[in-house]
């Protein structure tokens, strides 16, 4: 059985970009999502103890907005697990803040792979109407063609899209690494590297 976000419930008023939602996080790095209750479970938890169960399955059908995002840290956890399975916890710990903070595709891009799962109002590249606020075309450069506030709530939306991400993807390794190594620094789990090369949802980031 599927196992689905506590955070799918759309009376809590998270805020939303698309069908995003901005959750609570435990979390010292800075970004858009609100501060955490720190004696309760975040996505960041959630993600990491639902992974194995999850991880086994290759469908999914999507309950909340809650869901959207926990999909998305499943595939991440993945990524993660294929880059640390040979690294010590130190490494590992440095490899993972790296990866957090590369390019990445994010929702509303050509290349991002949950497409058909995540939308935002608009983007950069125009790949998307805008679902709310005027439904206004995009021009061939990205920007919407009826006015330049248009175009700044196109950056605004990506930007805050991209901080969120990366606060969710650099608050993961550390907690991944703290799971990981929890036994032996030196070497990775095993009952955690034996899941990295399964294909959740036959996607990957």
């Amino acid at each position: 059985m599927v196992y689905h976000s506590q955070f799918n419930d759309e009376s809590a008023g998270f805020r939303l970009v698309g069908n995003v939602p901005i959750l609570p996080l435990k979390t010292t790095h800075k970004g858009p999502a609100p501060k955490g209750d720190a004696n309760s479970l975040d996505i960041i938890d959630e993600a990491l103890d639902l992974f194995k169960a999850n991880i086994l399955f290759r469908n999914f059908e999507v309950q909340g907005n809650g869901d959207r995002v926990l999909i998305y840290l499943t595939l991440y956890i993945t990524k993660c697990l294929l880059k640390i399975a040979p690294m010590n916890k130190a490494d590992a710990e440095k490899a993972l803040f790296l990866i957090a903070q590369e390019q990445f595709s994010i929702p509303g891009e050509s290349a991002f792979p949950l497409g058909g799962l995540v939308t935002v109002p608009n983007t950069r590249d125009g790949n998307n109407n805008s679902s709310g606020g005027g439904g206004s075309s995009s021009s061939s450069n990205g920007c919407c063609s009826n006015s330049s506030n248009n175009c700044l709530a196109v950056g605004r939306t990506a930007d805050t899209l991209r901080q969120y991400f990366t606060q969710l993807r650099l608050e993961l390794g550390v907690r991944l690494c703290q799971r990981v190594y929890a036994v032996d620094p030196a070497r990775a789990n095993k009952w955690w590297i034996c899941f990295s090369k399964r294909k959740f949802l036959n996607k990957a980031l």
